[in-house]
């Protein structure tokens, strides 16, 4: 699931060309339900070129998140916020009837604007007079695209793959096989004005359909436009004009609006044919960015599929890719020809990224209550009111799910989840989640619930991995998996020499940092500053080299994203582990000591110090055999009884924001001519 912000600045619209004269005629449905002004679905029809056509339209909905907000800047640079209550989203995809490679993306607001393709040609369509009632323009789309072909900016658009997201993983990492994904996206426009606001909604409904081929959610955080001046310099040098707009959205943007990736959209020429930039493998992170040119609206929606893709770490489509139409997404060069699919190469990036990665901001799926938009039967995702939702009439296979209702079937009690099996909720004595290693809990289902209980793992503080370090949060973390992960398979941890310098003030070597300052470790926390360590591959996977001797370390730019450093629960001496960069006992790190013997019964106290029942076995005393409960089975892991008072933190990183790559090396970019990323400014001449 992706929360996207995008950021708007200059369009205009160039019909100039011949066009043909059409009435289409609203097809009004007989169900009660249709008669509302802004139905589900919806069917028009009308003549063109001596050919009846008839489109059957879906409405697009529950892609705004709660907290979606416009924001534009008054004459004096005062910027300005609101948060619409009533929007009204008239915006809807859909097919030609009896034409199967056909495929439209419309809106309905005042007639009808947008564009269609039947298996011969593509045309874009809008009305003739102001209200939309009436004659409306048909244009071949070739007629009124740009002859010269654009092509995407980026040049290098592999990833490193050894380069990791973020800091090591504290939680585990769980199947994506369903994930939706979610993204924010902010607009910025010079010219502030309801035709922007629709344009804009028209390319984003594009994007946002291209992603569910790959079970990607995509989602609108906020739209800003640009009004008074820019925000930053805005050139034809595409990755200058990228650096700036990262640099801005870091420093000003992401503080005031929470989102995974952000867009510029400009009417600024980018290096001649170059219609977007962007950051490559980069989603959650700081470098979740990317800016687009295109002087045509209607290929923007597939330009920001593209460059969304390239943060997503998708490469482009080369000849040995399986592509179902003549181009797909991916592809370098964008010509007259709208690419709506993705590649066999592109989805075997995806995989590749996710499983690489880890981007976890993608796996925070939107509750109900977080899509603003009303609920929609038929659209994948549950929503409120719905029981269940296995998609359209067509596709749905679900036996325990009513695609026409949302509603289970009669006799069913769930349709998904770890714990529905044949349509019924599986017992308290079922294991759902199996205890993944000596730090790991097992999760057992609920009994009222189709899904498996939050993962949880064992109290901090257990010895593990055979004495060598101790559990925290799941993970039991140790310099010399730390060192391999920097350096690569051969790396160790340096001799003690290198993390005696840790009682520097250097930037190489040091215990703590605060803003620009370096702070020294105290002798007994020399194992807890900087991460040394020895041999490996000669560059680190992420972060920037230093080395003296044959101490190796790395170093960061920023404090926030400084992951060169040694891990939070790293063993640092018998009862001892990294605390805030200190070696601290077992106790004081954790207050943890004994917490499992004031459980009751079969319980165990986890990380958060609260006590879980163990596998078969029910709350509220955890006595009870899961097996002899002959009423509907409670939580084995629900008791969430609280052992102390006190309140303390751990890093448990649920929501990841990778660090930015090395402003050398590892960072890779990718400048498209054709593309747009997920973060994109852009100024759009639509």
């Amino acid at each position: 699931y992706l929360k996207m912000y995008i950021l708007v600045w200059y369009i205009t619209v160039p019909f100039e060309k011949v066009y043909e004269i059409v009435r289409p005629i609203r097809l009004h449905a007989l169900q009660k339900r249709d008669l509302k002004s802004r139905p589900d679905t919806v069917k028009y029809a009308m003549t063109l070129g001596g050919r009846d056509i008839k489109m059957h339209l879906q409405k697009n909905d529950g892609i705004l998140t709660k907290d979606y907000s416009e924001t534009y800047y008054t004459k004096d640079g005062m910027l300005v916020t609101n948060t619409p209550k009533d929007l009204d989203l008239c915006y809807y995809h859909g097919k030609i009837v009896n034409d199967s490679k056909s495929s439209v993306s419309m809106s309905t607001c005042d007639g009808l604007r947008g564009y269609f393709q039947t298996e011969e040609q593509r045309f874009l369509i809008e009305p003739l007079s102001e209200d939309g009632d009436g004659d409306h323009a048909v244009y071949k789309y070739e007629n009124v695209n740009e002859e010269t072909p654009r092509v995407c900016g980026v040049t290098n658009t592999s990833w490193d793959e050894s380069e990791e997201i973020g800091p090591p993983r504290i939680l585990k990492s769980r199947s994506r096989s369903s994930v939706r994904l979610l993204l924010e996206t902010t607009v910025h426009n010079i010219q502030y004005s309801n035709i922007l606001i629709f344009y804009f909604f028209f390319f984003f409904f594009f994007a946002v359909q291209v992603y569910k081929e790959i079970n990607t959610f995509v989602a609108l955080t906020g739209f800003e436009v640009w009004t008074d001046s820019d925000k930053i310099q805005v050139s034809s040098v595409a990755e200058d004009t990228l650096n700036r707009f990262t640099q801005w959205r870091n420093s000003d943007l992401i503080k005031r609006q929470k989102h995974d990736n952000a867009h510029l959209l400009s009417a600024v020429d980018i290096d001649g044919i170059t219609v977007g930039v962007a950051n490559t493998g980069s989603l959650c992170g700081s470098l979740s960015t990317a800016i687009d040119h295109n002087s045509n609206a209607i290929p923007v929606g597939a330009t920001m599929a593209h460059e969304m893709g390239h943060n997503l770490g998708m490469d482009h489509d080369s000849s040995g890719c399986v592509c179902s139409d003549s181009t797909c997404i991916m592809t370098a060069k964008l010509s007259y020809f709208i690419p709506q699919h993705f590649s066999s190469c592109s989805s075997s990036n995806y995989v590749n990224y996710l499983n690489k990665r880890n981007p976890e901001c993608l796996l925070n799926m939107p509750k109900p209550k977080e899509l603003i938009q009303p609920p929609v039967c038929g659209n994948g995702f549950v929503e409120t009111g719905e029981e269940c939702d296995c998609g359209t009439v067509q596709g749905c296979t679900n036996p325990c799910c009513n695609a026409l209702t949302c509603k289970l079937t009669e006799g069913s009690q769930c349709a998904t989840g770890e714990c529905c099996e044949n349509c019924k909720i599986m017992s308290a004595a079922h294991v759902c989640r199996p205890k993944n290693d000596e730090c790991d809990l097992p999760e057992s289902c609920t009994g009222k619930s189709a899904w498996c209980p939050e993962d949880v793992f064992t109290v901090n503080g257990i010895p593990c991995k055979n004495g060598k370090g101790y559990c925290y949060n799941g993970q039991c973390p140790q310099r010399e998996e730390q060192c391999i992960k920097m350096w690569g398979p051969t790396a160790v941890v340096a001799r003690k020499y290198c993390y005696d310098q840790n009682t520097r003030t250097e930037y190489y070597a040091h215990c703590k940092r605060n803003g620009g300052r370096y702070i020294a470790c105290q002798g007994r926390d020399v194992m807890c500053g900087k991460l040394f360590c020895e041999n490996g591959d000669p560059e680190p996977n992420y972060g920037q080299l230093v080395i003296f001797s044959e101490c190796k370390a790395t170093f960061y730019s920023s404090s926030e994203d400084d992951y060169g450093q040694v891990d939070t629960g790293t063993k640092c001496g018998e009862g001892m582990v990294c605390n805030q960069n200190e070696c601290v006992d077992l106790e004081k790190a954790y207050k943890a000591t004994n917490c499992s013997a004031k459980c009751k019964g079969h319980a165990v106290c986890d990380h958060r110090m609260e006590c879980r029942c163990e596998p078969g076995w029910l709350p509220p005393d955890c006595e009870t055999p899961a097996e002899s409960d002959g009423l509907s089975k409670s939580s084995t892991t629900d008791i969430a009884l609280k052992i102390a008072s006190y309140t303390f933190s751990f890093d448990v990183i649920t929501t990841l924001a990778p660090p930015p790559p090395p402003p050398s090396s590892v960072q890779s970019r990718v400048l498209h001519n054709d593309c747009i990323n997920a973060r994109q400014v852009a100024k759009l001449t639509l």
